[in-house]
């Protein structure tokens, strides 16, 4: 294995890639509603186009202030 191999592999066990979905269900849930960087609670808002069928929805960390995801869910 080469040296980028290697890290590529540090790095996809150091940082999730894989969205955050293994481990317990609890664990995947905190990962979702806590800020990466410190911890604290993630504020969420949400804002439908019903003439789309979408909801976007945001996370922002009230400490740090930063945006930590912004997704697209599409209604049923």
């Amino acid at each position: 294995m080469d040296d980028r191999e290697n890290s590529l592999e540090t790095i996809t066990q150091d940082h999730d890639v894989s969205l955050g979905f293994q481990g317990t269900t609890k664990e995947v849930v905190d990962r979702y509603t806590h800020c990466i960087l410190c911890g604290a609670n993630l504020h969420f808002t949400h804002s439908t186009d019903f003439g789309r069928n979408l909801t976007q929805e945001t996370s922002k960390c009230p400490e740090c202030g930063i945006r930590v995801s912004q997704v697209v869910h599409r209604l049923q």
